[in-house]
């Protein structure tokens, strides 16, 4: 086994504090070095663990950077005698850069006991009670055996022990049935948990001890069962900073908001062993302060659902996150989100498509992801292409039997919308390209086997090379980044018809050499997400429709718009079955299908929808968002130029109200537009870009709003009231009447025209500030 050596105390005094610089190579050479310490450190502990007793534990970091990214002066492992004992205090064993081998009884996360843990210890070395020093030159001379005899020794001789330490500083863990005590304040909640498995109750417990104990707090929302922790003062409303959820009622996943110390953020990933130790690894207390989590200087351990709501009633949390709506709690869901334009209607179904119905496949969708894999990638081939490839991923040869069940071939007939006559299309495929086939294709790559069988023959390696690519990829693991997408997206438009949202007659190219078309009864992008919800039950699925207002929805869902309703869907006590039009088969819509749509009210207004639809669907506003709170899209957007400070929402607040009085609500500004302003650190840079969106997509929004009266859009932007011309959009002239002459004559009997004035856009106030405080400034 490896043993520590010289280089390995030399690298951590050399590069104490350096930051660590990827691009270096003497940088990485330091990095592999010390992560090599690392491992024998956790040699080290894991043998000292097995001395201690049954239930001891390690955890160690094998990071030699901190959470600065600078190297760290030491190296160490954490060692806990048993599954119960404190997250807080832990036996350490490790290498310093102080040229000494390490065990001691050290706490971990800078606790709120650390001042009376300090005081048990006192000095950091030999003559303290609890910290076992070797130096380096006895500890080298040693054999790993060796050294765990003295580092067992030395926690055998500790006074006071671990134990009596844990009691002096009051920090004996709460049990399991505690903890969750504290939750079942809320009826659901218990009643939900008490069906969790033994092993489900331990994982919950550990991430509930490891937030409390570092100072963050647990509550309840409104609706189902779901728990959020971080951080939420008593008797407030809104939490000051949401860092995870935990929800589901089929499988507990873990939700987690924010990068944390390298950690990225988490979607519905399920709670498991392996995530809460990565969570353990990247949560401390300086990594929450530096995120806003927790407030600076905060030394309390974190409070209780039964602590924040005394009386077990549910927090009404207002950082409300639809997308994060428990999926069991609630049936199938229509939905239509709708504003005027730029107010993050895609943002939001984005977002509510990443964490309510994409998952990564490396988690628990393997073969979920293979199967899209192969529908996206195989489900364009040609039929002689899937033929060879299926016949290349089963050996080489197989019989039209099999062929047929083979899943790059299922994926062809399903993008071609094939479901009858496969078999002998495929029959014909492979005669047609046999070395002695009928037809005068010029690829020959098949030829009989026996009796029934084919297999690839001739310059079949050269012709299929990309193919035998393609089933390569297709039989490798899913990496880290690959998602499973449950969800389809569609955009309605006004020649958008039933054939291309349920199924129609759709043109395919046949493969023969003439390149000839057929017709084939083929599945629309509806039809497609409704067969895949309905193989995998257990999950939601969506289908995205983004701008819903500008389809004809009878023409398009034609007698589906009664299949959507919930209790009309499949397996409800109402269930409605369809014949299909083209293809005879009957169709019913799955529970687990969501239908969300997104509509611009500036477009059409809400009042006009069709009222079918109005009546099966939920109508969720998205109007512009002016707070300036944090986590609010247009927070830290003010411009400072000078002494004037331009209150970004403050402008498109008064510009609303404006507008809203000259036309209506419908026709508002969204904060989309405005922002990019806030991703800018330089003030002029942020004023530059204000002008570059008033000038280029705010003015001539206005115009079209308004049908160019220029009158109106100068009162929307205050120009009207301004005392200097200077700071005006638009400035507004009367008549040049000898202009009108020379143009029309004298007698151009035009009298009415010099009554009108004309506008003309001031391009120098897109640069000053003052023309945007002058904006609002004007409102009483």
């Amino acid at each position: 086994m490896a043993f520590f050596t010289e280089e390995h105390f030399s690298l951590l005094q050399q590069w104490n504090g350096i930051h660590m610089d990827g691009t270096s190579e003497a940088h990485q050479e330091a990095y592999a070095g010390l992560k090599t310490a690392y491992d024998i450190t956790g040699h080290w502990a894991e043998a000292v663990a097995s001395r201690i007793g049954p239930g001891a534990y390690v955890k160690i970091r094998r990071r030699p950077t901190n959470q600065a990214g600078n190297f760290s002066s030491y190296n160490w492992a954490k060692i806990y005698p048993s599954p119960s004992s404190p997250t807080n205090l832990a036996y350490t064993v490790g290498i310093d850069a102080a040229q000494v081998f390490l065990v001691k009884i050290d706490t971990v996360g800078n606790p709120p006991q650390q001042q009376a843990y300090t005081t048990i210890r006192g000095n950091d070395d030999d003559a303290s009670g609890i910290v076992g020093i070797l130096p380096k030159a006895d500890g080298l001379r040693m054999s790993m055996d060796q050294l765990v005899d003295w580092t067992v020794k030395k926690i055998a001789d500790f006074r006071p022990d671990y134990d009596e330490i844990v009691k002096q500083l009051a920090l004996a863990d709460l049990t399991d049935l505690q903890i969750l005590g504290h939750f079942d304040g809320k009826p659901a909640f218990r009643e939900y948990r008490e069906r969790w498995t033994i092993e489900e109750s331990a994982l919950f417990c550990r991430l509930a001890r490891l937030t409390h104990d570092l100072g963050l707090d647990w509550w309840h929302i409104s609706r189902g069962v779901q728990v959020r922790f971080g951080w939420k003062e008593p008797n407030t409303e809104r939490a000051n900073a949401v860092l995870g959820t935990v929800q589901g009622k089929t499988r507990r996943t873990i939700s987690i908001r924010r990068t944390i110390n390298g950690m990225e953020t988490v979607r519905r990933r399920p709670l498991t062993a392996e995530l809460l130790t990565e969570l353990e690894d990247a949560l401390s207390e300086a990594s929450l302060v530096a995120e806003g989590i927790l407030p600076p200087g905060r030394k309390l351990t974190g409070r209780w659902p039964d602590q924040l709501d005394p009386d077990g009633d549910a927090v009404i949390d207002e950082d409300k996150d639809e997308s994060e709506t428990d999926l069991d709690d609630r049936g199938p869901l229509n939905r239509i989100y709708y504003g005027p334009p730029g107010t993050g209607k895609t943002f939001t179904v984005s977002r509510l498509l990443q964490e309510d119905y994409e998952q990564r496949a490396d988690v628990e969708g393997v073969s979920e992801w293979r199967s899209q894999y192969i529908l996206e990638n195989m489900g364009a081939l040609s039929w002689w292409e899937a033929v060879a490839a299926a016949m290349y991923d089963l050996g080489g040869r197989a019989s039209v039997t099999q062929l047929l069940g083979h899943p790059f071939v299922q994926a062809v007939s399903a993008t071609k919308g094939r479901s009858k006559n496969v078999r002998e299309t495929l029959h014909t495929t492979i005669l047609t390209k046999t070395v002695s086939g009928i037809g005068d294709g010029a690829i020959r790559i098949f030829s009989r086997a026996g009796a029934g069988e084919f297999e690839l023959t001739g310059d079949w390696e050269t012709v299929c090379a990309p193919l035998v690519e393609l089933v390569r990829l297709s039989r490798q693991e899913p990496d880290a980044g690959s998602i499973v997408r449950r969800h389809a997206f569609v955009t309605f438009h006004q020649s958008f018809g039933y054939e291309e949202f349920v199924e129609g007659l759709r043109p395919v190219l046949s493969d023969d050499d003439e390149g000839s078309v057929r017709y084939h009864i083929k599945n629309g992008v509806f039809k497609d997400i409704c067969e895949r919800a309905r193989q995998a039950p257990q999950h939601r699925f969506a289908i995205v429709i983004d701008e819903i207002n500008r389809g004809n929805i009878s023409k398009i869902f034609g007698e589906l718009i009664t299949l959507i309703e919930a209790d009309k869907r499949e397996g409800m006590p109402n269930q409605v079955t369809v014949v299909l039009p083209y293809s005879g088969d009957p169709f019913t819509i799955p529970q687990n299908i969501d239908i969300i749509g997104t509509m611009n009210t500036a477009d059409r207004s809400l009042a006009l929808m069709d009222t079918a639809l109005r009546r099966r669907f939920e109508f969720v506003s998205l109007p512009p968002e002016t707070r300036k709170s944090e986590g609010y899209p247009l927070a830290n957007a003010d411009i400072v130029i000078g002494e004037h400070t331009v209150d970004v929402a403050r402008i498109l607040e008064t510009i609303n109200r404006r507008i809203e009085l000259l036309y209506d609500r419908d026709h508002c500004i969204g904060h989309a537009y405005l922002t990019p302003i806030a991703s800018l650190r330089d003030q002029q840079k942020r004023l530059a870009t204000l002008g570059a969106i008033f000038q280029l997509k705010i003015i001539p929004l206005l115009e079209e709003y308004f049908f160019g009266d220029w009158r109106k859009i100068r009162l929307v932007l205050g120009d009207n009231q301004k005392s200097h011309a200077s700071h005006q959009f638009v400035l507004e002239f009367s008549q040049n009447e000898e202009l009108v002459a020379e143009l029309f004559g004298e007698t151009h009997e035009m009298d009415t025209l010099l009554s009108r004035p004309r506008y003309e856009i001031q391009k120098s106030a897109f640069t000053d500030a003052e023309s945007y405080v002058g904006i609002y400034t004007t409102m009483r």
